[in-house]
């Protein structure tokens, strides 16, 4: 296999232990009472019980989010300026906010617990941010790059 994806797979799958180690403590204070209170209050719309199928399918889309923004950013850090960490910023904005206006277009459709959209993307803030500046950081060491050029 490519020593690049190999390298490429392997800042995903560190960028997803960073996503629930950093952003977790984050997530309890911040947006877990919340978001939980807006699931309890329509129990008949939510999944509470989550099964291993369930977890398996969460850490499964996860994955996938950031192995899709961890590839936009490689494709597009040579041509964005800033070092590192702010190319990270820049260019994981544009996943996030696909991610936040779908949650906004799922909120605006149906008419109850629009609470918990309003805290999946407070909880989106979070998670991007804290993603994309360990991409910064990482992404150079990991993949080999030098300078903040591409």
């Amino acid at each position: 296999m490519n020593h690049t994806i190999v390298r490429f797979l392997l800042l995903v799958l560190l960028l997803n232990v960073v996503r629930y180690i950093a952003a977790f403590p984050m997530e309890m204070m911040l947006v877990f009472p919340g978001l939980f209170g807006a699931m309890e209050s329509a129990p008949g719309v939510f999944n509470v019980s989550f099964t291993t199928g369930d977890w398996i399918t969460s850490y499964v889309y996860n994955f996938i989010l950031w192995t899709v923004s961890v590839f936009i950013f490689h494709r597009m850090a040579p041509v964005v300026g800033g070092k590192w960490i702010i190319k990270s910023v820049k260019i994981f904005f544009l996943p996030w906010l696909l991610f936040v206006s779908v949650s906004a277009i799922y909120m605006n459709h149906y008419a109850h617990t629009k609470m918990f959209y309003v805290y999946t993307m407070l909880d989106s803030v979070i998670t991007f941010g804290i993603v994309a500046v360990a991409n910064g950081l990482l992404y150079p060491r990991i993949m080999g790059k030098s300078s903040s050029v591409g």
